[in-house]
């Protein structure tokens, strides 16, 4: 077919040959038409790297109770194929959540999270169609997705671990309260609500509007650290799961067992840590065995874990 002209729908060769635009208005489209475009790459750049941590998350392997290439962890009800069919799903979500930032960088930061909130309830119905039911991501389409917002917001010079986390906390600021507000024993409907009110455990929405701490205190500096120590990222990412259990409250342990088994889990890693801060693959297998046998997964700290690939890929690598 013959090309169109940028201004109208006939034949780009008639109007080229009768002059029938100005050219300043040939110029104006041009510049937007290649405006779009690089809107467009930037965003899936973003996207494209979300959807890559959450794979470097699930194949790390071994990993204490949390699905990987060599078993199902404590899960009887999710596999390998599962993360992967959900992350597919979930790809171009987070170039959206990108888009979006850049789209609303002159808005106040809460406006962009009100607007990517809507995107991440879409996010998570396509996640569930395409596991069949299966909750294999809600957690990092939060914390990613947040991240992805944040991202598009900054210019890619002011992608400092400071700088992204900073803005995931001016987006999220005053979260918890308006979330939790008016709330009690008799009218909180999810486990993270009761855990609020029983304990004080503020979950992700708590990192979220601290910066997510975990990861900037905890996960990018042992993962940068295991790195530069010549080990393989496989390893390095078991090695970061276990200092983000050791250093945050998981509610997904919590929730599979009680407060005082996570803080149990919790102080032993810390133990375990403070001895050897990088365990053997061996160490990590036997854990891997006592938490299935427990019915123990820290899903939680995988989220921490995959955001913490995200950043450190975002931080990392120039963006060309």
């Amino acid at each position: 077919p013959r090309r169109k002209c940028l201004l109208c729908e006939k034949d780009a060769i008639l109007c080229a040959g009768s002059r029938a635009h100005p050219l300043e208005q040939l110029q104006d489209r041009t510049g937007f038409l290649l405006y779009v475009a690089a809107r467009e790459l930037f965003a899936e750049y973003i996207g494209v790297q979300a959807y890559l941590a959450l794979h470097k998350e699930v194949q790390a392997t071994p990993k204490p109770g949390l699905v990987d290439r060599n078993n199902t962890g404590a899960h009887r009800d999710m596999d390998l194929r599962h993360f992967f069919v959900s992350a597919n799903a979930l790809r171009p979500f987070f170039a959206s959540f990108a888009e979006t930032g850049f789209l609303t960088r002159d808005n106040p930061p809460e406006d962009t999270f009100q607007k990517i909130r809507t995107i991440g309830l879409k996010a998570e119905q396509a996640m569930l169609d395409a596991t069949h039911g299966v909750n294999t991501h809600k957690g990092a389409i939060f914390s990613l997705g947040l991240l992805c917002a944040a991202a598009g917001r900054l210019s890619p010079d002011n992608w400092s671990p400071e700088g992204l986390l900073g803005e995931c906390a001016a987006m999220t600021k005053g979260i918890l309260k308006k979330d939790m507000a008016d709330l009690t024993l008799e009218t909180a409907k999810t486990f993270g609500e009761k855990l609020y009110l029983e304990h004080g455990i503020s979950g992700v929405r708590g990192q979220a509007e601290q910066g997510f701490p975990a990861v900037s205190q905890t996960g990018l500096p042992i993962l940068k650290k295991t790195l530069s120590m010549g080990y393989c990222e496989n390893d390095a990412l078991c090695i970061t799961l276990l200092h983000l259990i050791a250093a945050t409250d998981d509610t997904n342990l919590i929730h599979r067992s009680n407060r005082q088994t996570q803080l149990e889990i919790q102080n032993r890693l810390a133990s375990l840590l403070k001895e050897n801060p990088y365990p053997h693959r061996n160490v990590i297998e036997a854990l891997d065995k006592e938490f299935i046998s427990r019915n123990l997964s820290p899903g939680g700290s995988a989220d921490l874990l995959a955001l913490t690939c995200l950043l450190h890929s975002l931080t990392n690598e120039e963006f060309v």
